[in-house]
């Protein structure tokens, strides 16, 4: 995965110059917060100097002509959530250049002065043939030693971004909603290290699965994204982890 890393590294870098540069994260649930972690490793590991904004309104306060704002990456693109076109439709004008950190694009975008990065070499390349892809920003995590261990945890979603298909089990726990992306990622990945063995259908459980070194199985969400992600940067670089068409009482 280092190459894509490296390409977004340059691109950030080049864009960026000498100007401030603002790190807006995209809002989300728990699992949100690991793509906002794996973010801050990466802009410190690479030296980028950055300032953070905790909220979209800090950055509306803000009109700085030669400034960058990178924005994080996420599902803000889908058809269910819809929030990030807005936003930065809003307060694009406040700065010299936007970055779009790896995203999934369920529809085609376009904003001046913008670049947008694919997390996905499949479906989203379809609506934004042009954006460079990387692997989502969580993946820039080090993989996280964990105890091995025989018990199954069960990651359902339990809102709409389910696809309504999977018969969820009575021990399920979707704990993706007990946090925000600006939560700690510590209680989020030590909840799901209590587990060998992992079934969901939240992108970022499966993630956090993989730097585990746990057995996955990936089920699909209410659109393309889990699959895309998975042949994008999760087959061919972690064992162990599967994705299934089907219910989860039918896949294994």
């Amino acid at each position: 995965m280092r190459k894509e890393f490296f390409l977004l590294e340059n691109i950030i870098k080049h864009t960026c110059g000498n100007d401030k540069v603002y790190y807006l994260p995209n809002s989300g649930n728990w699992g949100d917060a690991l793509i906002r972690y794996g973010t801050l490793k990466f802009l410190q590991s690479v030296g980028i100097q950055y300032t953070e904004l905790t909220n979209y309104h800090d950055a509306t306060k803000l009109a700085q002509a030669e400034s960058v704002l990178i924005y994080g990456g996420g599902g803000g693109w889908s058809k269910a959530y819809n929030h990030s076109i807005g936003m930065l439709n809003n307060i694009h004008n406040n700065f010299r250049a936007i970055i779009v950190l790896p995203s999934t694009y369920e529809e085609r975008y376009s904003l001046a002065n913008t670049v947008f990065f694919s997390r996905d070499l499949h479906d989203s390349k379809v609506h934004m043939r042009d954006a460079p892809f990387c692997h989502d920003m969580a993946f820039y995590i080090d993989p996280i030693p964990s105890v091995k261990k025989s018990t199954t945890g069960y990651f359902f979603r339990t809102d709409k971004g389910s696809s309504g298909n999977l018969e969820i089990p009575a021990e399920n726990s979707d704990i993706s909603l007990k946090g925000s992306h600006l939560s700690s990622v510590y209680p989020f990945i030590d909840s799901i290290s209590q587990y060998g063995i992992i079934h969901t259908d939240r992108l970022h459980i499966a993630i956090a699965g993989c730097l585990l070194g746990q057995e996955v199985h990936l089920y699909p969400g209410s659109y393309f994204k889990n699959k895309a992600v998975y042949l994008s940067s999760i087959e061919g670089y972690y064992d162990n982890v599967f994705f299934h068409e089907t219910n989860v009482n039918q896949s294994t």
